[in-house]
């Protein structure tokens, strides 16, 4: 049964869906479910996902690197604690915050 959506914008939006799901559960606590990140650990280096300086200097695989791996001392590695596919629906929850004006 066809809800006549392409198949690819489904899968889109679950990868979203998932992003949202993860990225609330997970990374929202420290860069806040806006993306904005908190003003208190902005001193410490936290990054804004929402401004187009930061989206445009990493590229996916650097954003993913540091989901597994951790950076510093404040993010912690999620390596083993999150699957590839919710690794990867995390990157574009962070992308879709700097298509937002």
């Amino acid at each position: 049964m066809s809800n006549g959506a392409p198949a690819v914008d489904r899968e889109v939006s679950l990868a979203v869906a998932d992003g949202n799901s993860v990225f609330g559960a997970k990374c929202a606590l420290c860069h806040g479910k806006d993306g904005h990140g908190l003003p208190s650990w902005r001193a410490k280096g936290q990054p804004d996902f929402t401004e187009a300086q930061w989206q445009s200097g990493r590229t996916d695989a650097q954003i993913v690197e540091t989901i597994k791996n951790g950076k510093g001392k404040n993010m912690p590695s999620f390596r083993g604690k999150l699957s590839d596919e919710e690794v990867n629906a995390v990157v574009g929850k962070v992308r879709s915050f700097g298509k937002k004006k």
